[in-house]
């Protein structure tokens, strides 16, 4: 007994939290697994391919945040103490949730794979070009025509008969340097109309006049014109390397406004797809993202997308598109909406600063002040806030613990929704805020004791 009787009730508590966590329970972990995503693989990605290999990396992955989810969801059922039969209820509605969700990702990544396939058969498919792109087979290509053609084209002279051509270009044999510009003159003059025999007569100018200098002179062109020749098919390779790219450049066009609009609200939707959600962009340029859970706040574990503002704490009802105010253009979602579209849309980077408000003064000391001996809040939470206001360190069992209750706070927010308790409300902004400060993140501590101060003076509470 002496040696209890020496232990401090904090001692005491963190023991009690770090053995219930490392005694194993009783009951196996929750894992809907097999329920959610059992039979739903599509046959075509079983077999990984280059053309495969992307969608079935962005598919496991979203179907194993969308286990995850349910998992959490789960978990926070049976921590919350109901009835057999309303728990049972919860969590088949649960579970028929993400699999319908589960199934229409299957069918949005289907849907991908057959406008890829459709491509592919269409000759857009990079694949197809990408052998012809080598830089050593594009030299390759430049020289060995050039000299095929010369080739022909030196084959091709003896035959034809002399033109009248040939005594112009005469005059111009005492200036070799310059013998171009005539012979591109007089090709226009010549009874011949194709422009490759107006080059030809080059060669034959030099034949007439003096054999000695037909081998300097069809030497010299010779050696030119490779190079020159070689220039045209480097600039047709050009062309044909940049027209795959021109050509995948469609599927990545530029969203319009009410597509971004789509894509940030599916963000949170995915998270939390029971409330009512709106985002919608002002008129001063802003984009605003609202809900009606609690007079516009949003909860901590709902991550909010970059590029959007939340509303400031302040008592308010109605609906979620009174909310938004003056604006251009808005979205809205409701519980009831089908979610199909959700999967359309790529996921957007979460960001702290749509939470960033005016500070709180002397944050630590406010915080554990509205945690002192508030009703329905444990007690644990006011001597984690005055640990954080006094910069100790917290063990991690007791962070674990602090986030139980507020899973458990919020999921019975939730089940009250839209109608909810006004004091528990309160606990879950405190509980929020006490775990910003023990973690860190003075940005969501500072949220949601905003919130907590505001609407606490307007209902008169301590």
């Amino acid at each position: 007994m002496a040696i209890f009787g020496r232990m401090t009730a904090r001692q005491r508590l963190r023991r009690a939290t770090r053995e219930s966590l490392e005694i194993p329970a009783f009951s196996s972990p929750v894992d809907c697994t097999p329920w959610v995503t059992g039979g739903l693989w599509p046959a075509e990605l079983s077999v990984v391919t280059p053309e495969t290999a992307a969608l079935a990396e962005y598919l496991r992955a979203d179907l194993q945040r969308i286990t995850r989810s349910a998992n959490d969801e789960l978990k926070m059922i049976k921590l919350a103490g109901m009835p057999d039969f309303v728990r049972q209820a919860e969590e088949a509605r649960v579970i028929d949730e993400a699999r319908a969700r589960a199934a229409r990702r299957v069918e949005s990544t289907m849907r991908q794979w057959q406008e890829i396939k459709a491509a592919a058969s269409a000759g857009h498919w990079r694949p197809a070009h990408a052998e012809d792109l080598a830089p050593a087979d594009l030299d390759a290509t430049q020289v060995i025509p050039a000299v095929r053609d010369v080739e022909a084209a030196e084959a091709a002279e003896p035959p034809e008969p002399s033109e009248p051509v040939v005594e112009a270009p005469a005059d111009a044999v005492a200036v070799p340097d310059g013998a171009w510009v005539p012979e591109h003159n007089d090709a226009p003059a010549a009874d011949e109309s194709d422009t490759p025999e107006a080059t030809e007569s080059r060669h034959r100018a030099g034949d007439d006049e003096n054999t000695d200098e037909v081998v300097a002179v069809p030497s010299e062109s010779a050696a030119i014109e490779p190079a020159v020749a070689s220039e045209p098919p480097a600039v047709d390779e050009a062309a044909a390397v940049s027209e795959p790219a021109v050509a995948s450049e469609p599927p990545v066009a530029a969203e319009s406004g009410e597509q971004r609009l789509r894509r940030l609200l599916a963000f949170v939707v995915r998270q939390e797809p029971r409330l009512n959600w709106a985002i919608a962009d002002r008129d001063d340029g802003t984009t605003a993202l609202v809900t009606d859970l609690a007079h516009g706040w949003i909860p901590s574990d709902i991550a909010v997308p970059a590029g959007v503002r939340l509303l400031e704490p302040e008592r308010r009802s109605g609906k979620v598109s009174a909310l938004v105010g003056a604006h251009t253009r808005m979205v809205t979602y409701a519980p009831g909406d089908s979610l199909g579209w959700l999967d359309d849309f790529a996921g957007a980077t979460a960001s702290l600063r749509p939470r960033e408000l005016p500070p709180v003064a002397d944050l630590g000391w406010e915080l554990s002040q509205a945690t002192h001996w508030r009703d329905g809040l444990p007690r644990m939470v006011h001597t984690l806030a005055r640990a954080a206001a006094a910069g100790t360190g917290v063990a991690e069992e007791e962070i674990d613990l602090l986030r139980v209750h507020r899973d458990t706070a919020r999921y019975q927010l939730l089940t009250q929704y839209p109608n909810v308790n006004p004091a528990l409300l309160l606990n879950c902004l405190l509980l929020a805020a006490t775990e910003g400060a023990v973690t860190g993140d003075s940005i969501s501590a500072n949220y949601h004791l905003a919130w907590f101060q505001t609407l606490s003076a307007a209902q008169g509470a301590p």
